[in-house]
């Protein structure tokens, strides 16, 4: 893993995007109650869009958005082997972190999938692909074939039922769920239906078309004099997609629908594009800049606020945890339950953030 500093010149427009990406998602996962949080800050409960529910796309996004940038042009590209050894360790680093939360070497008790989980599929897929194409046109293609053929299986029905199903743990997604991480622990368990994975097999596919659509994206854009209306353009056609697209599909994370793909690149594009208007003349604010910083570092802030979470959960306070005893005090301010579950989670949030900025200074960034 290299410590090092980054050398290349950054587009500080993409890494203030893949910042509010990342703040987005500690915001999200800190939170101190989740039955009690704003409803914006919790993920849709199935159909439906909530912030919460743009920020891990928007992290993809921005992922194939960069691939171009660090591979078209250099000489040699990267290797295979360097490219499955980054994916391999962002697979390990985020299946480390799950094991830590919940030990057990149960089988039935271990989560294989997960956030860094599924962003190591992701960049692997999608690495190798733009490594071996030089344009637009293979990235985009590969894009609308894995949404078809995702949103085509999500109407089929699964093996031994009568009629597709886009419910709970049902259809096609939860007979994948179960097919292959049958047996293991799964994430969502809504009640009274069977239990699924929002970062199960199924849905990886149009996860997958997600960073598709920025490296085409960003190879439409560089070969553009205007680059800012081509980055506009395409979100004004995703967004023409998803009403389309939405009488076949509900906008819905946990499966990761096309409709959720296409609305997600709409409005990632749409403040990609807003960033790089205003960026000539807020860059160098203290905001903007340090926006920019948590998305070169978000990888470090991401398993920073993992850390942070764990202590707070792990270490005893008397017959409580640490962050039983900071939710308690916040609350005992009088504050309303919401306020007292989102002032939890800036506190941590921001201790994470201060941690990551220090790595930063001192050139600890984690890069894999």
């Amino acid at each position: 893993m290299d410590m090092s500093k980054p050398t290349r010149v950054r587009d500080e427009p993409l890494d203030a995007m893949r910042g509010i990406a990342i703040f987005g998602m500690v915001l999200a996962n800190l939170q101190g109650s989740e039955a009690h949080a704003f409803w914006w800050i919790n993920h849709a409960p199935w159909d439906g869009l909530t912030i919460a529910d743009l920020v891990f796309p928007m992290f993809l996004l921005a992922v194939g958005l960069a691939l171009p940038l660090t591979m078209d042009g250099r000489m040699p590209r990267p290797s295979i082997a360097r490219i499955v050894r980054r994916s391999a360790l962002l697979w390990i680093i985020g299946f480390g972190i799950s094991l830590i939360v919940h030990f057990s070497l149960k089988l039935s008790e271990i989560r294989f999938t997960g956030v860094l989980e599924r962003i190591g599929i992701v960049y692997l897929i999608c690495a190798v692909t733009c490594r071996q194409t030089t344009t637009w046109k293979g990235p985009a293609i590969a894009a609308g074939v894995l949404m078809l053929v995702h949103g085509i299986l999500l109407h089929l029905p699964a093996p031994g039922e009568l009629i597709g199903s886009m419910r709970p743990g049902e259809g096609m997604s939860g007979w994948f769920d179960h097919t292959i991480l049958g047996g293991t622990r799964l994430y969502g368990h809504p009640d009274n239906a069977p239990p699924f994975d929002p970062e199960g097999p199924l849905s990886t596919l149009s996860a997958i078309a997600t960073t598709m659509i920025g490296i085409a994206v960003q190879r439409m854009s560089v070969r553009r004099k205007k680059p800012v209306i081509m980055i506009a353009a395409v979100a004004i056609l995703c967004l023409g997609l998803t009403v389309a697209a939405a009488w076949f599909w509900p906008i819905n994370k946990n499966l990761w629908t096309p409709t959720f793909t296409l609305v997600n690149a709409a409005i990632g594009l749409g403040l990609l594009a807003l960033l790089k208007i205003a960026w000539p003349r807020v860059g160098g604010s203290r905001i903007a800049q340090t926006t920019s910083a948590l998305g070169a570092v978000s990888l470090t802030l991401y398993v920073v606020h993992d850390a942070v979470a764990i202590v707070m959960m792990k270490v005893p306070i008397g017959d409580a945890h640490l962050g039983k005893r900071l939710l308690d005090a916040i609350a005992a301010t009088g504050l309303p339950l919401d306020w007292t579950s989102m002032l939890y989670a800036m506190i941590l949030g921001a201790i994470s953030i201060v941690i990551a900025l220090f790595l930063r200074r001192r050139g600890w960034v984690l890069k894999v």
